[in-house]
């Protein structure tokens, strides 16, 4: 009877870490109370697509470029728009101004692969989304290309 007991706590035990690693890795949602956070780009997915900050914080968001096609790190709201060719790293610094959902996206890819995410901003009262587009000077793109040569 002992044997049987042990048996089943050290299979419930592994069940417990295997769901545990198995269902919250926390790949996809990243806490940012460093103020800096990874973000990989690849074809077609942002990693991850959650991100969390504060109001007047500034957030280091070290992006990487991991695919073969052009890609954007875009948020309207903040008039940010830095463009990355494949195998490029660049880093942004966000503040946001006000609370609730701020919306990144790649300007390339939103539309046909659904390359987007959040970045949650506590600390004021939701609904800081924006669909106001950025001004020209910020989808200016630098290293050449532009908005149709990132296919």
């Amino acid at each position: 009877m002992h044997r049987w007991i042990s048996a089943v706590g050290v299979t419930l035990l592994a069940v417990t870490l295997l769901t545990a690693f198995a269902c919250g890795s926390g790949e996809d949602e990243k806490s940012t109370t460093s103020g800096a956070v990874s973000l990989e780009q690849d074809n077609y997915y942002f990693q991850p697509t959650k991100l969390t900050d504060e109001i007047g914080k500034s957030l280091q968001v070290a992006l990487k470029n991991e695919g073969t096609a052009q890609h954007t790190f875009t948020i309207d709201a903040l008039n940010i728009d830095q463009l990355l060719n494949p195998g490029e790293a660049k880093t942004v610094t966000v503040t946001p101004k006000s609370g609730g959902e701020l919306a990144f996206y790649c300007r390339f890819h939103v539309t046909s692969n659904g390359m987007k995410g959040t970045i949650t901003v506590s600390g004021g009262s939701a609904g800081a989304s924006s669909t106001a587009k950025p001004s020209p000077s910020a989808t200016k793109s630098t290293s050449g290309g532009g908005y149709g040569s990132g296919y």
